[in-house]
């Protein structure tokens, strides 16, 4: 708690800003939340579909929404709205996964994809820190191809379909999916407020140049400060449709009209103080660092609205 303070401190005079004891509050309070770690006793963890996923003690959460269920989630938040599956009746689809995780974004569509044209060829590029060493298959009809995938790693080709892992800081080796031409991205690190420097508006601007221009980011998220960096990248940012939980993930796309963001989110994104994007300029930053910076911007904004309000009062009272 004290180091939390002391880096809040130092990070507010660099950027000359004068904090009330309550707003030291208010910034610690949030800080904390978003980075404690809940503990699970169990690693592998049923979701609600039957469907296995893993517990990450780094990030405090599952790899897999376990109300949703995994297959679900990579059916609903990833495979259909990316629209790869359509896109798989040309005959070549090109794939960013960003956060290979388990493997089963990629297993999932691959199958659907198989389903529609066996022919089709299919070229994936993951970006993950590190894979689990022990990962529970993914429950039929798609094990077998989810054991292909896994099989081929970190780099491999058979029938029709080729993959290739990036491991590391995902942050240094982006740069290397420049010109994919990807007819979706995948993007599904760990949630935003637990894994920031893979939500930040620098490192979705290099993920945006992997992009062929009719391409589909999709996520589960609905953060808005992604949904803001999206928007300010020049994406037309939309919503996929509620899966385990009240509001639905996020669509982006560059020249397609995805379906419209709820109204009552298309609100917050246009005035809540939090929908500003998470920076990292040089793609070093520490994640923590990427927090605090963050929530010292939404202060000022904060700030500027409350004084805002104010003088739409007296105007009113006058």
């Amino acid at each position: 708690m004290e180091h939390l303070r002391e880096l809040v401190l130092r990070k507010a005079d660099e950027l000359r800003i004068e904090l009330s004891e309550q707003e030291i509050s208010r910034v610690l309070k949030d800080l904390i939340r978003w980075t404690e770690r809940t503990r699970k006793g169990d690693r592998i963890l049923k979701t609600r579909d039957g469907s296995y996923t893993l517990w990450s003690e780094i990030y405090g959460e599952p790899y897999h929404s376990l109300t949703a269920g995994a297959v679900r989630e990579a059916l609903e938040k990833f495979v259909i709205p990316s629209k790869v599956v359509e896109r798989a009746k040309k005959g070549v689809v090109r794939i960013l996964d960003v956060g290979f995780g388990l493997g089963y974004n990629v297993a999932v569509a691959l199958h659907e994809i198989r389903r529609t044209n066996p022919r089709a060829e299919v070229e994936v590029v993951s970006l993950e820190r590190e894979i689990p060493k022990s990962i529970p298959l993914l429950p039929e009809p798609y094990s077998r191809i989810h054991r292909l995938v896994l099989d081929l790693l970190p780099e491999g080709e058979r029938e029709g379909f080729r993959i290739r892992l990036l491991s590391g800081d995902a942050r240094e080796r982006v740069g290397e999916t420049l010109g994919l031409g990807a007819d979706a991205v995948f993007h599904d690190p760990f949630s935003p407020f637990r894994n920031p420097e893979m939500w930040s508006f620098e490192f979705l601007e290099k993920v945006k140049l992997a992009m062929s221009p009719e391409g589909y980011w999709v996520s589960y998220t609905s953060a808005l400060p992604v949904r803001k960096a999206l928007r300010e990248l020049g994406f037309k940012v939309g919503q996929s449709r509620p899966v385990g939980r009240k509001r639905g993930g996020t669509v982006a796309t560059l020249r397609e009209d995805p379906d419209p963001l709820d109204p009552r989110d298309e609100e917050k994104l246009s005035s809540s103080p939090f929908s500003l994007p998470f920076r990292d300029p040089d793609l070093r930053r520490d994640p923590l660092e990427i927090l605090v910076d963050y929530r010292l911007s939404v202060l000022l904004r904060e700030r500027e609205l409350s004084s805002k309000r104010a003088v739409g009062r007296q105007i009113r009272a006058s």
